[in-house]
């Protein structure tokens, strides 16, 4: 029993005592009154207890009833509510159900649940196809704009025209890695990427992200320090490999020349904790509330390479892990991201 019902199940038996209570002193002041002795033999009692058996019969009886008429359906539906709030909208409530307990309003309820998922499951449909096409739509030209500024930057060109090719080749990457982790975002929202898990060794992953992009920290001159235990973990690899790009591509981005970035990687009896700190230009409280969020992004003017979706799809991908991140962070002092997953590889939603 989960705790909300718990909570149904519990005012509703206090109600229910308090009912009995205060029945049983009603009519045990007039059955006494009745017998006219307040020190009635165990024999001219029995009329007494026979009234306490049926008062209890009788609130046991109407406890069913209420149970059958009222709680179970709203059970059902809280049910349902909380699949609505993960995100399934493909679930239905039997109105056929709503109809035994011939309450009127629960079967009005039950209706205009249904009609009210609908609705939700056709936006959710016209969204993802919406954001599917024009994602793909978008990848065959930026493609293009980017391999010929890509051949343009090849040939001899002034300091002008060279300075333009490359801001064409960097701002058609940026457009191609955003519809990317939105198309990628939009699949893992609906689950239509097959996944498969698999057993990995997740300090090489790491190591991984950190060499493919040694060009970037070295050009800054950057220290690397990972301290990183050997973990084999079990989880869908390739998602996972994007989570320590990320992050590592983060730490870099914000964090000035001549810096350092931390890497650690250690296990306990029953999950792994990761976490990634630089000692960069770090966060304001109000922007660690917000950095999770879709697009959102704390440099406003957009000086930074980002398009505010690369932690959204880093947090997605943990949670399908049943995992969780955090961010700790100042302004001025640096930022560490911490990933914890589960070791049993049962937790992981599959």
């Amino acid at each position: 029993m989960d705790k909300n019902k718990l909570k149904i199940w519990h005012k509703f038996a206090v109600m229910i005592t308090m009912v009995v209570l205060f029945y049983l002193l009603i009519t045990t002041w007039i059955t006494l009154k009745i017998l006219g002795n307040d020190n009635i033999s165990f024999g001219r009692s029995y009329p007494l207890l026979i009234v306490i058996f049926l008062s209890l019969t009788i609130a046991g009886v109407v406890t069913a009833i209420i149970s059958g008429m009222f709680l179970d359906p709203i059970d059902r539906i809280s049910e349902a509510m909380n699949k609505v709030t993960d995100g399934d909208f493909g679930i239905h409530i039997d109105e056929a159900a709503a109809k035994k307990c011939r309450v009127r309003n629960i079967e009005t309820m039950y209706m205009n649940f249904n009609k009210m998922v609908d609705g939700l499951n056709s936006n959710e449909m016209l969204k993802t196809d919406f954001i599917t096409n024009v994602s793909h739509e978008f990848k065959t030209p930026l493609a293009a704009i980017e391999g010929y500024a890509s051949l343009l930057s090849a040939t001899e060109l002034n300091e002008e025209q060279r300075e333009y090719t490359t801001n064409i080749i960097r701002s058609a990457s940026r457009l191609t890695t955003l519809t990317g982790n939105i198309l990628r975002l939009s699949k893992l929202d609906n689950q239509q990427i097959p996944l498969k898990k698999s057993e990995f060794s997740l300090d090489e992953q790491i190591r991984q992200a950190i060499l493919l992009q040694e060009k970037s920290w070295s050009d800054k001159c950057l220290d690397i320090e990972p301290e990183l235990d050997s973990v084999s973990y079990t989880g869908y690899e390739e998602l996972m490999q994007h989570v320590w790009s990320n992050l590592t591509s983060n730490a870099i981005k914000f964090t000035p020349k001549n810096g350092c970035i931390t890497f650690t990687l250690h296990e306990n009896a029953d999950s792994v904790i990761a976490t990634v700190t630089d000692n960069g230009i770090g966060m304001s409280e109000a922007e660690q509330h917000h950095v999770f969020d879709k697009f959102y992004q704390a440099d406003t003017n957009h000086s930074a390479e980002g398009n505010g979706l690369g932690l959204p799809l880093v947090k997605k991908i943990v949670e399908m892990h049943n995992g969780s991140i955090s961010v700790k962070s100042a302004p001025n002092e640096g930022s560490t991201f911490t990933v914890t997953l589960p070791k049993n590889i049962n937790k992981a939603k599959g």
